[in-house]
């Protein structure tokens, strides 16, 4: 009784520092939390202080006018720009910040997923290629086979 109880708390402590190791040796994710959002809704603005230029543009009287309108888009697409920038670089942090999460987990998923499928058609026959034949296994783990006729020759 004693012996069991042993092995058991030292299998228990086995686990829990076996689990410990491989939660040290995998990185902190130090992803960009937002540098991707702030991006896209620069570039968003962006876009829509271009298409504000344009309308004041093709809105102006005068040529004067239209240049003016121009140079004042370009500032605002200029400002916007810096200021997206900033914002990108507040957000991005310190390592493998051109990711957006680890990707251990998806290959862990497929890799399992795979198991299931090839789990699932293991034993199963495949169909038939003509009609009046039956598949046989040639192996008792049902890995193998090929199709021959039904019945008796």
């Amino acid at each position: 009784m004693t012996t069991k109880l042993i092995r058991l708390a030292r299998g228990a402590l086995h686990a829990t520092l076996v689990l410990a190791v491989v939660a040290t040796s995998l990185p902190a994710a130090a992803g960009n939390w937002g540098a991707r959002r702030e991006f896209r809704e620069g570039m968003r603005e962006i876009a829509r202080e271009r298409r504000e230029m344009r309308r004041e543009i093709l809105s102006s009287g005068s040529r004067a006018e239209a240049r003016r309108e121009y140079r004042e888009g370009m500032r605002e697409i200029a400002r916007e720009r810096r200021e997206m920038r900033r914002e990108v670089r507040r957000e991005v942090r310190y390592g493998r910040w051109d990711r957006d999460r680890d990707r251990r987990g998806d290959i862990v998923a497929g890799v399992v997923l795979g198991a299931v499928i090839a789990a699932a058609v293991r034993g199963s026959t495949p169909p038939p290629p003509a009609p009046g034949l039956c598949w046989y296994w040639s192996d008792s783990y049902q890995e193998n086979g090929y199709w021959d006729r039904c019945g008796a020759y």
